[in-house]
């Protein structure tokens, strides 16, 4: 059986979602096969043999947790290989270990000015190996953890602001670049002084906590972002989305409040706790602005709220 065969047979049929995930690359098939004895007991393994198909292999979704790469490859270099991975938004994240037989002072401070996390050289051995992975994925954890702190809302625990700052720059800038459009929708709860007002700040938290997570569960996608932006406000950010996908989702969104069924006896004209979602949608050109499109949801907002809330306005973007 050829190696390819055996690390996507690996691949598909013995997934365990507690292991890592590990792209290895190399043109090896001797190297591969060392590897794929070694490590995949602990490891869930991915192979590529060339430069272009591990950088595919690492732009897929679910992405490897951490990357073994050689420097000589047929294709691309393993130095072109890691400075495209590191200058990629959607793998820059990926830690990446060289494993290779080029073994001068040169090459390595090379490699670690391109963004690698560690260098061995060859011959690997697994248990040195086995124990570089590990503390590169204990870092990586532990990277994840500070990063959520900062980027969490501390009462509803979905993204904050600068959170919602970040990914809507670079979705922006995505959209752009792959001519594809992007929505957002903003969010607000109808009436939430009042419900503050009549049930006391405790009940208004508790409130705030299941709205937001029930809202953010309709966000699946990889991409896309729910956050809180301001007190009774939320965003969500839907890359690749048209008029047509944005408008059902502030319908499911509107659809799911009500069918939580909290009572407002503070609210003038509801008994029960609704929301107002301004919808924008826009395909942005490399003069535009992500304000632009916060701005024309904000607007849209504003005029659902205006026409009796509990339901969405639409803004109309001239790009």
């Amino acid at each position: 059986m050829h190696l390819r065969q055996v690390a996507t047979n690996y691949t598909i049929d013995s997934i365990d979602s507690k292991k890592s995930r590990l792209l290895v690359v190399d043109d090896d098939p001797t190297q591969l096969r060392f590897y794929l004895h070694g490590l995949s007991k602990e490891y869930h393994c991915q192979f590529a043999r060339s430069g272009n198909e591990a950088i595919s292999f690492a732009r897929r979704i679910p992405q490897p947790d951490l990357i073994i790469l050689d420097v000589v490859m047929p294709d691309l270099g393993g130095f072109e290989i890691c400075r495209l991975l590191k200058t990629d938004e959607l793998t820059s994240h990926i830690p990446v270990i060289f494993a290779s037989g080029v073994d001068d002072i040169d090459s390595k401070v090379q490699g670690f000015a391109l963004g690698c996390v560690d260098y061995i050289t060859k011959p690997v051995l697994i248990p040195e190996m086995k124990a570089r992975i590990s503390t590169h994925l204990k870092l990586k954890r532990q990277g994840y953890l500070l990063e959520s702190l900062a980027y969490t809302d501390p009462l509803t625990q979905v993204a904050n602001r600068r959170k919602y700052n970040e990914t809507l720059q670079r979705e922006w800038s995505r959209s752009i670049r792959y001519a594809q459009p992007i929505s957002m929708l903003l969010i607000d709860i109808d009436f939430f002084k009042q419900f503050n007002d009549f049930y006391g700040h405790n009940v208004g938290d508790d409130c705030l906590i299941k709205i937001a997570h029930n809202l953010h569960s309709l966000s699946r996608r990889p991409g896309d972002l729910f956050a809180r932006i301001g007190g009774e406000e939320f965003v969500l950010i839907l890359c690749d989305c048209d008029a047509m996908g944005a408008e059902a989702k502030a319908r499911d969104l509107i659809q799911t409040v009500s069918h939580l069924n909290i009572a407002n006896q503070g609210a003038p004209n509801h008994d029960r706790v609704t929301i107002s979602v301004g919808v924008a949608t826009s395909s942005p050109k490399a003069e535009d602005e992500p304000l632009a499109l916060f701005q024309a949801a904000d607007g849209a907002l504003f005029e659902a709220k205006n026409s009796g809330r509990n339901k969405y306005s639409r803004a109309n973007l001239e790009y």
